[in-house]
């Protein structure tokens, strides 16, 4: 008896494991808008300035899905929550996908679509989060959740590209992936559930988050630091063709290396956290790659640019992987959507804000480097600001 139930457990935990897996991989399609752009540019005879909307509408959407997804879960229960998010995800890949015009295309894609990301993200993370919280292992598992979302940018990137020119259609794409979305979240709504908890009044629960201390610092910590790579990410072809003069397929390539790093950084930084600690584990990551920006100056060949971009990688991995670990240690179980949703705005703020630096520097100076200083500063304040949270994240609740 007692081996059939643990029999039952490890399969209840790999399929848990594998539709939150699945689900961040269907969130990824968010950063394939950019395969997509001259198509659009092409049919509806709009400039780059519109063409780019429906990616950056969709960050905003992004935030305002993160900080409702708590609310949402307490009013309707995590089935009726999957139930909506699927809808959102298919309906809104599927009328972008039948878009008439630009207008329509930006609603369905950004904003339908877009809110139904926030709520799978969130969600994937955090049940992955809530089975694993209690046993060793619970920091690799995350980090194999959030590393879905770069596998799923290295490998559909290019799918995506050949699909277009299979089919000669950039709309029959996004109607394979609708379809992906409404089967992965059938799947997800059918099969996975989470314990019962104490109900968690809104009052209670975000307010009070958002108004403690402890996450006005982690805030800080997180969207101060994530200002290097978001300035780095945001601007990275650009940038790696300027300071190595590097031809488009080159930069192509180093971007390939970046999206790696990413993806294998996130498992090894899982897994090095339940040894060291997550404050620990932060605090050496943040000390290096401090030191890569300080360095950065004199990154001017392809190896040693490669080397600089990487550790911009391993830098946001770093804070999307130990994110949730941070709410579930900080706030428990039952707070974890709501502090993790908090935090995960505030990460948001960093990856608009960064590339705004390093784009604004470019234009006023001629040059990133500017912004390179500012945002190395500002990575150097968050890693101080670091020592005054140590003690919250090392608590235990």
């Amino acid at each position: 008896m007692g081996v059939s139930m643990k029999g039952l457990n490890i399969f209840k935990h790999a399929i848990t494991i594998t539709l939150c897996f699945l689900m961040i991989v269907i969130t990824s399609l968010k950063h394939l808008w950019s395969v997509f752009i001259p198509f659009v540019e092409s049919e509806f005879l709009v400039g780059r300035s519109v063409s780019v909307l429906p990616f950056s509408l969709l960050n905003i959407a992004n935030i305002i899905g993160f900080l409702s997804t708590n609310y949402l879960k307490v009013a309707l229960g995590i089935r009726k929550l999957l139930t909506l998010t699927g809808i959102l995800m298919t309906l809104g890949l599927l009328l972008a996908a039948l878009s008439p015009n630009i207008a329509l295309l930006i609603i369905s894609y950004a904003f339908i679509y877009g809110l139904g990301n926030s709520f799978a993200y969130v969600i994937a993370v955090s049940l992955s989060v809530k089975q694993f919280s209690q046993k060793k292992g619970v920091g690799i598992v995350t980090g194999v959740i959030v590393s879905a979302y770069s596998l799923g940018i290295l490998v559909l990137s290019p799918l995506t590209t050949y699909l277009i020119q299979y089919f000669s259609n950039w709309r029959i794409p996004l109607v394979i992936y609708s379809i992906c979305a409404a089967t992965v979240m059938s799947f997800s709504t059918a099969l996975l559930s989470e314990s019962s908890e104490t109900p968690i009044s809104i009052s209670s629960g975000f307010l009070e988050i958002l108004k403690s201390k402890e996450y006005v610092l982690i805030a800080l910590v997180l969207f101060l630091t994530t200002l290097f790579d978001g300035l780095i990410a945001g601007n990275l072809i650009p940038l790696i063709r300027e300071i190595t003069g590097v031809d488009p397929m080159m930069a192509s390539i180093i971007m390939s290396i970046y999206s790696l790093t990413a993806i294998i950084s996130r498992i090894a930084i899982g897994a090095i956290s339940e040894y060291l600690g997550i404050a620990r584990t932060l605090i050496v990551i943040y000390s290096l790659v401090l030191i890569n920006a300080l360095l950065f100056r004199f990154y001017v060949t392809i190896p040693l640019i490669t080397i600089g971009v990487s550790f911009s990688a391993i830098l946001f991995s770093a804070n999307v992987t130990l994110a949730p670990l941070i709410a579930a240690q900080v706030w428990g179980k039952e707070r974890l959507e709501a502090a993790y949703s908090l935090l995960l705005t505030a990460l948001v703020c960093g990856v608009l804000v960064g590339p705004l630096i390093g784009g604004i520097s470019r234009d006023l100076t001629g040059s990133y480097y500017p912004g390179i200083y500012i945002a190395t500063v500002l990575l150097l304040l968050g890693i101080v600001i670091l020592s005054r949270v140590t003690k919250y994240i090392q608590r235990r609740r």
